[in-house]
């Protein structure tokens, strides 16, 4: 389970990068169906979806039902963080209309739900500037398992920890075109870390991310 301070140390290495360049949160916009690439914004499709102990967990809505998932990003470019939108509520999917650059992800799902949120995942996405084509990026898979643990403090007192862990992965679902998949870095600086190389050599870590 995920501590109020871990979740207060990504937000403040949010705020930090947001603040160095005076900017606030962006939403990214979707793309409609007839949208093509233009130099400004790249169409990139894809899904993705929470699959907890084997569960596909769409279709997604209120409770007792998973929201559906969302993600956070800093475009490492210019430091600015970007609100990728909820999905599709039944096939997880999603069109959008996003700035070229490297993006590594600072957390995905609502803070306030522990099972379902995580931060610094490191996991990178990596979206070139292209012309009149969409991106398939692939299905990123939230792969949870739930758990519960008993431990027990220096006072002999016991307690019980429980929530879920995730892992990644990405499943190339075909399309025309060029792909830019997710991918998970495990060696990525994340947090403080991260704003102290990006500070640093923003070019160096932009090739780390892509390449």
């Amino acid at each position: 389970m995920h501590t109020p301070y871990r979740f207060f140390r990504a937000g403040l290495a949010i705020g930090l990068l947001a603040l160095l360049q005076g900017c606030a949160l962006t939403w990214i916009r979707h793309a409609a169906p007839q949208d093509a690439s233009t130099p400004e914004y790249t169409v990139v499709a894809g899904r993705m979806n929470y699959i907890v102990d084997g569960e596909l967990m769409a279709p997604y809505g209120s409770a007792p039902r998973w929201g559906p998932p969302n993600l956070i990003a800093l475009r490492m470019e210019d430091g600015n963080p970007f609100v990728f939108p909820q999905v599709d509520e039944v096939t997880g999917a999603f069109r959008l209309k996003v700035p070229p650059g490297a993006y590594v992800v600072s957390q995905i799902g609502p803070p306030i739900q522990p099972d379902r949120h995580t931060t610094w995942p490191r996991l990178v996405l990596c979206v070139p500037a292209t012309q009149g084509e969409a991106l398939h990026v692939g299905h990123l898979q939230l792969l949870g398992t739930r758990y519960r643990e008993t431990y027990t403090l220096s006072t002999g007192t016991e307690r019980v920890s429980q929530g879920v862990r995730y892992r990644f992965a990405v499943v190339d679902e075909g399309g025309d075109g060029r792909r830019s998949l997710f991918r998970e870095l495990p060696d990525l600086p994340i947090g403080q870390r991260l704003q102290e190389r990006w500070q640093q050599d923003k070019a160096g870590l932009i090739r780390q991310i892509c390449g």
